[in-house]
């Protein structure tokens, strides 16, 4: 089989290196190989991933209040729920994949899409990007964006600027916000940053390494900035750092005191369904 002259370009400039980046699906078999298992196991690692996942939602949807919350997001048949962000969002056990199986499970015979496009290290200059080279022309109809945990890191010492200052993480929410309110029909959700552990984070042998750390003022000023843009163009904002707090409980957070735990996760979620469920966000 011939290789197509779009194929031959992504092969000329190693595309398949940078996947996310591009857009690109990284297969099963694909995936196996760079994480060294079989494929076999990796899809079973997966399956049980999945079923913790809808029995947590189908738990949370025994809640009458996150039940009728999730009402009030009155998606439309076909309509797309998409989530962008960082590792928080993809993670596998997070608020994102629970959501999409509540939604499952609640709506089973509507044909509701979601879209999870949270890409580990991603920051909101990444998220800018990937907006306007992908993701406008999904035309979603509701979309929760989540950055901080990477903007916010300190390279070499913590007295070094964070890697976005906060003007960058400004200019960079502000511009994904109005190009999904010029370019498509979306509600836009904004996601505050969640809080770390910092002696848990700070002492982490693996940041260590990378000679990183953090500092939850900036992921504080963070939030403050994502409500003076929420106030500016009528959003809705989740709070979630007022939710976890200064002094986050360490039982909501993995060992490395950066990442929710599926204990955390779960309190995202509800959070998140609770607020818009407050708001009584429409989807039009």
């Amino acid at each position: 089989m011939d290789v197509q002259n779009e194929t031959k370009f992504m092969v000329d400039f190693n595309l398949h290196q940078v996947p996310a980046a591009v857009g690109l699906e990284v297969g099963l078999e694909a995936g196996a190989a760079i994480f060294g298992v079989t494929q076999v196991a990796l899809e079973t690692y997966i399956a049980e991933v999945d079923s913790e996942v809808r029995s947590t939602a189908k738990r949370l949807l025994e809640k009458p209040e996150l039940a009728r919350a999730l009402e009030q997001l009155a998606l439309k048949d076909a309509g797309m729920l998409m989530t962008i962000g960082d590792s928080i969002t993809t993670y596998r056990r997070g608020y994102a994949p629970i959501l999409k199986a509540m939604l499952g499970l609640h709506h089973p015979t509507r044909q509701l899409r979601f879209m999870n496009v949270g890409q580990s290290g991603y920051t909101s200059t990444h998220g800018k990007e990937l907006t306007f080279t992908q993701l406008l022309s999904q035309n979603p109809d509701l979309v929760t964006i989540k950055f901080g945990a990477n903007d916010s890191k300190h390279f070499g010492s913590p007295d070094q600027p964070s890697l976005v200052s906060s003007d960058e993480y400004r200019a960079n929410l502000e511009a994904m916000v109005r190009g999904f309110q010029k370019h498509t029909k979306a509600r836009v959700v904004l996601l505050s940053p969640t809080p770390v552990i910092e002696n848990l984070v700070n002492s982490s042998l693996a940041y260590q390494a990378m000679h990183m750390t953090w500092d939850n003022a900036d992921l504080r000023g963070f939030g403050v900035v994502l409500q003076e843009i929420a106030q500016k163009h009528g959003l809705t904002l989740v709070d979630f750092y007022s939710v976890f707090g200064d002094m986050p409980d360490p039982t909501l957070y993995l060992e490395d005191g950066l990442h929710p735990s599926p204990a955390g996760h779960e309190l995202m979620v509800s959070t998140l369904l609770m607020t818009l469920g407050n708001a009584r966000l429409e989807v039009d």
